[in-house]
């Protein structure tokens, strides 16, 4: 009996060690009657765009703060962030329309004229232009939202979800009978039908050089810029609504009813991630994440978070960001690297095309770090890659003078 007793005790502990591994997830103090609908990270804050209670913000998970005055509406849609020369300028997506603010979310003002319909979804930007998608059809400002005009993407009868910047084109993914993705080479003037082998586009990524799309079910990827898709769910559950995702760093974060995933750029299938939430998660409607923290919001059990770490347990190449100082910069940066990996890494500076516009050198592990000049670049926003040992992150570079 005692050594029966005995293998029960060893099973219960081996039970509860599993959950305590498991439950890495924490709930956010965000009123579980909050829907989230959109989640941005910024500056160490994060704001959640909700369908009744408009955008609140956080620090910690724990306190949390409306974001919302001067819009009119607690129905947030989508909520984005835009580098405009040197500011930095978040933009949302009502029922009321679009709105813009340059104080960090803490105040708004419209920015409606021209816009034939208020209610609001998908929206875009890239400093440059601005694409809203309105229940009359996709609109575009060159002013920052002062003014917009009609553009035609896709059948009079489809729907836009979603934009994606990639590379010089835009991409739009549409809904309802059609072709599911347009592109643009004239930064959002004129559109065309694009690619082969989706059905429906309601979410479009990239992780790296590899796009997603995701129709309500079923996941597609393309290795050749979007010129052919093919299924890549693997892992994720059948038949189950796929409502979210987002690229940061080397992973491809997904929501979807079922629970959420990741899938790391070196690998073919997507892992459930967070199997230490309530029923793994079920029910979820967004995702974000940033260097520290991954985050889920559900349609009826609050948000949840973890740290990025998350992804160790599922034995899935991790590695510490590295940090640069200062951001933003006028003249020299200093990148540190945290990597556990030994050997080089190259390190450049892109643009927003992709396009190199200084290479930085050349930067070994278990040294300080890499300092070089930016002196001679532009300001506005820049990418600075680094890469090496079968290992590549990206971190982005605001240049103020």
């Amino acid at each position: 009996m005692k050594s029966l007793l005995l293998i029960y005790k060893t099973i219960l502990l081996a039970i509860m060690a599993s959950t305590s591994l498991q439950a890495q997830w924490t709930q956010s103090a965000l009123p579980v009657s909050n829907q989230s609908t959109d989640v941005l990270s910024y500056g160490g804050i994060w704001y959640v765009a909700t369908s009744d209670n408009g955008i609140q913000r956080s620090q910690n998970f724990t306190d949390w703060y409306p974001s919302f005055t001067g819009i009119g509406t607690s129905d947030i849609r989508r909520i984005i962030s835009s580098v405009e020369g040197a500011n930095i300028v978040f933009y949302a997506s009502t029922a009321n329309g679009v709105y813009r603010s340059t104080m960090m979310g803490y105040s708004w003002t419209a920015v409606n004229n021209g816009l034939t319909s208020l209610n609001a979804g998908a929206i875009f930007s890239d400093g440059n232009i601005l694409l809203a998608n309105t229940e009359d059809g996709v609109f575009r400002s060159e002013d920052y939202g002062q003014n917009w005009s009609a553009v035609n993407v896709g059948a009079s009868n489809q729907l836009v979800r979603c934009f994606l910047k990639n590379g010089p084109d835009l991409l739009a993914g549409l809904a309802n009978t059609g072709n599911y993705l347009y592109r643009s080479t004239d930064d959002g003037l004129t559109w065309s039908p694009y690619g082969t082998g989706l059905y429906e586009v309601n979410l479009l990524a990239k992780l790296d050089d590899e796009l997603f799309a995701a129709s309500a079910t079923l996941m597609y990827h393309s290795t050749d810029n979007g010129l052919t898709w093919s299924p890549a769910g693997s892992g994720l559950v059948p038949g189950m609504y796929i409502t979210d995702m987002t690229a940061h760093g080397d992973y491809l974060y997904v929501a979807t009813h079922a629970g959420g995933y990741v899938q790391h750029r070196d690998s073919s299938s997507f892992r459930l991630i967070t199997s230490g939430m309530p029923q793994g998660g079920y029910m979820i409607n967004t995702v974000g994440a940033d260097n520290d923290n991954i985050v889920f919001g559900t349609l009826s059990n609050g948000l949840w978070y973890a740290g990025s770490g998350v992804v160790t347990g599922l034995n899935m190449p991790v590695q510490k960001p590295g940090r640069l100082f200062p951001d933003p910069a006028s003249t020299v940066v200093t990148l540190n690297i945290s990597s556990s990996s030994r050997g080089e890494f190259k390190v450049s500076v892109r643009n927003f095309c992709g396009q190199t516009v200084l290479s930085c050198g050349i930067f070994n592990s278990g040294t300080d770090g890499l300092t070089f000049d930016v002196s001679n670049l532009p300001p506005g926003a820049y990418f600075i890659l680094v890469e090496g040992g079968g290992w590549r992150e990206t971190h982005k570079l605001l240049i103020c003078r």
